[in-house]
């Protein structure tokens, strides 16, 4: 059995010693999320200002404004771990405390009943283990959701969907900057029918993604292929310094392969490429010409980009459901079932009007940089 009297004094210092820690640490804490707050709506609203200067070249600008960000997001790793570890040790001397004081009120005999005067204690130890981890991720919320809807990471400066969905910025801007073109490479793998493949690849300048891609060719005679999935982008962190890398230059993505003897020797091959971003309404249409130079599909021109509006979509639990205009597009109708943002590509190197969905083939190619 526990000492009546000294079990509240124990109450009272337990009490105490929260009250404490909450006001501390919520004080800490709000300095560092109005902090990073306040940074983050200085460099979106930059982004917002620089998204109706289309007519510029800013890649550069956004690419060091995302950067930037960084430098703001993440705390450096040795005094992070050094506040971590003097907050490991004053809990744990705070607990030590606590718990002597305890045993030395503690009078045998013991009483199963006994147990109930210790929920104050655990229920202590996992207050204090909730804003431990609270603190920690507010110093480096890198890969911790707890505060990544209050302080986006910097990989979401990048992503279409959340520009789209949350700041009242041009998505057709943002892609202009990012210069999204489609090429074709010949490649020296064959089929079994030994046929010489092309890789179709949606090169990008900056690698923004999150978002949904449909890419249509053909040569005016017949479709050459049929690409579409979610573009999402992971990069590793720097094999050298361990940084994380939350942008990157010239980006190529892997679509899928078509046949290499369809593609017109001397002729164009017109590409229809759509964005299909969360947070709108209207995909964004990219209209392609590419011609063939040293072994290369290339477009030589700028492609044309309009938002096309006779298709209305939405995007609900992660599928896109087209509310209209679906006739529209080639295709559309046949694949509207694999609209989903799951991470995957499919393609289809020769695609005829009846093709099945079981035809359908997974890009696995990796996103590479050159």
């Amino acid at each position: 059995m526990f000492n009546a009297s000294a079990y509240i004094f124990i109450l009272l210092n337990i009490t105490g010693g929260l009250l404490t820690l909450l006001s501390s640490v919520g004080i800490f804490i709000s300095l560092i999320i109005q902090r990073r707050v306040e940074r983050l709506q200085d460099i979106l609203e930059e982004l917002t200002d620089e998204s109706y200067c289309e007519e510029l070249n800013l890649s550069g600008k956004i690419f060091n404004l995302i950067e930037k960000y960084q430098m703001q997001y993440l705390l450096p790793d040795r005094p992070s771990k050094t506040i971590v570890r003097y907050m490991d040790l004053t809990i744990s001397a705070t607990i030590l405390f606590w718990s002597a004081t305890l045993i030395l009120s503690y009078r045998p005999p013991w009483q199963w009943h006994s147990l109930v005067f210790l929920v104050p204690m655990a229920v202590a130890f996992v207050i204090f283990f909730f804003f431990r981890q609270l603190l920690k991720n507010a110093i480096n919320p890198l890969n911790n959701k707890l505060l990544s809807s209050i302080i986006p990471p910097p990989t979401k400066l990048r992503s279409v969907s959340f520009l789209s969905n949350y700041v009242n910025v041009s998505v057709k801007a943002i892609l202009k900057q990012v210069r999204l073109n489609v090429v074709i490479r010949k490649q020296d793998r064959v089929y079994a029918d030994c046929d010489t493949l092309g890789q179709v690849v949606l090169k990008e300048e900056l690698s923004f993604d999150d978002f949904y891609c449909y890419c249509r060719l053909n040569t005016g005679e017949k479709n050459v292929f049929l690409g579409f999935g979610e573009i999402s982008i992971t990069f590793p962190e720097d094999e050298i310094t361990k940084k994380p890398v939350p942008i990157k230059r010239n980006v190529n993505i892997p679509l899928g392969f078509t046949y290499w003897h369809l593609l017109p020797a001397n002729g164009s091959v017109s590409v229809q490429l759509l964005i299909f971003p969360r947070g709108e309404k209207h995909p964004i249409e990219y209209s392609f010409s590419l011609q063939e130079e040293n072994n290369y599909f290339v477009s030589l021109k700028e492609p044309q980009a309009a938002t096309n509006r006779d298709i209305v979509y939405q995007v609900e639990n992660n599928r896109i459901n087209i509310l209209k205009g679906m006739d529209k597009v080639p295709f559309l109708e046949r694949i509207k079932d694999k609209l989903v943002f799951n991470g995957k590509r499919y393609y289809l190197a020769n695609p005829h009007p009846a093709f099945q969905v079981r035809e359908l083939k997974d890009c696995t190619e990796d996103v590479f940089v050159n």
